[in-house]
């Protein structure tokens, strides 16, 4: 038996509802997914504008950090290169003193030695002392060690009596150099006074007897 055919326009209200009920489904509410797909895609870029300041910031503090570390490093650095600089300039003027002082002794020893070879080296010393004194007075005598005195009288024996001069023996006189006294000016040509004013000279506190 055939269900009859009602037609649509003679539905009831709740019929018509029921009926499309099971037609195709609306479609879904757009505008509300738009949204939410819209305040994701906002929240995202806020991040990664986050994540961006977030980078920047610590990239400038690194920076900076790094900056000053090096700063500090590099004056480490320099007041490290000082000290070596002044270390080596004092290692420097200690092997400089030390070279002067073996020169200076190296020196007096052939000085000595000179001397004991060639005794008449003495004479050039004790003329050059005469003529710091251009015409002595009385009671002029020359201080010499006994060595030299030997020397001197033979090489200028009759001129220093000429002129006055007297030979007096001096042990406590190095080989050398001579001292010269008149009544009125003394000359000090001893070998340990010529040495002290070398030595002072370069710098040195040497005696010749030392």
């Amino acid at each position: 038996m055939s269900s009859p055919v009602i037609p649509k326009e003679q539905l009831s209200a709740y019929q018509r509802w029921e009926l499309h009920s099971f037609d195709a489904p609306a479609a879904p509410a757009q505008p509300a997914a738009s949204a939410r797909a819209q305040a994701a895609a906002e929240a995202a870029e806020k991040v990664k504008h986050i994540h961006q300041h977030a980078y920047q910031a610590g990239h400038a503090d690194g920076l900076r950090e790094g900056t000053q570390k090096a700063a500090a490093d590099a004056q480490r650095l320099l007041a490290l290169l000082a000290g070596l600089r002044q270390q080596s300039n004092e290692i420097n003027q200690h092997l400089a003193d030390d070279l002067l002082n073996l020169s200076l002794e190296i020196a007096r020893q052939m000085v000595r030695q000179a001397l004991a070879v060639k005794p008449e080296l003495i004479i050039p010393l004790v003329q050059d002392a005469l003529a710091h004194i251009a015409q002595p007075a009385a009671q002029a005598t020359i201080g010499l060690n006994p060595d030299d005195a030997g020397v001197v009288r033979e090489h200028l024996g009759e001129q220093l009596a000429a002129d006055g001069w007297r030979i007096v023996e001096d042990a406590s006189l190095a080989r050398g150099g001579c001292l010269l006294r008149t009544a009125a000016t003394q000359v000090d040509a001893t070998a340990n006074e010529r040495w002290h004013r070398l030595t002072a000279a370069l710098g040195q506190n040497s005696q010749w007897l030392a």
